[in-house]
């Protein structure tokens, strides 16, 4: 059996006698020329992967931004505080009220049922909507004072529904022994 060495050697004016085709030498010139410009390419691909993380940065700050309706509230407080002092200084009061309660509610052990506490939390961010949604029209009806009574009552409600969750909780954890 002959290896392929030997077959070559045998047959070598068959391998020498073939150069390459014609053009080849022009074509593998002007690929290698193509193949010299990937700066530009590596400079655009920069260049989109810079724009790619501003535009996920901006859409992330948007989303956070919307989730914690950070700008519903800066926007409130702006338009409050310039027309409705008295309601400001009002919220400022309930508000700090409702911070102390809404700890106090925290701290509360409900007998292991976290159902019920999620249920309250629930709850007490409906109470945040409709003060929100109100305060949306107090704006389009400034001069409405039902308005303004309404939102100081959600106010009230809600610290007398805290209060009496609280009452509730304390009486279930004393003990008759």
């Amino acid at each position: 059996m002959k290896t392929i060495d030997d077959f070559i050697k045998e047959n070598l004016e068959r391998f020498d006698s073939d150069g390459p085709p014609e053009g080849h030498f022009e074509r593998f010139e002007t690929r290698l020329q193509k193949m010299e410009k990937p700066e530009s390419r590596q400079i655009r691909m920069v260049i989109l992967r810079v724009a790619a993380s501003v535009l996920l940065g901006l859409v992330l700050s948007y989303a956070a931004l919307l989730e914690f309706r950070y700008l519903d509230r800066r926007a409130d407080s702006m338009y409050m505080s310039a027309f409705y002092p008295e309601l400001k200084e009002a919220e400022s009061f309930y508000n700090a009220q409702l911070a102390k309660k809404y700890n106090e509610i925290q701290e509360l052990q409900f007998g292991g049922a976290d159902a019920e506490k999620k249920l309250i939390a629930r709850e007490l961010s409906d109470m945040n909507i409709r003060v929100r949604d109100m305060k949306k029209d107090l704006r389009s009806n400034p001069e409405d004072e039902r308005i303004m009574n309404a939102i100081i009552n959600m106010y009230q409600l809600k610290i007398e529904l805290m209060d009496m969750i609280i009452a509730r909780a304390h009486q279930s954890t004393i003990s008759i022994l």
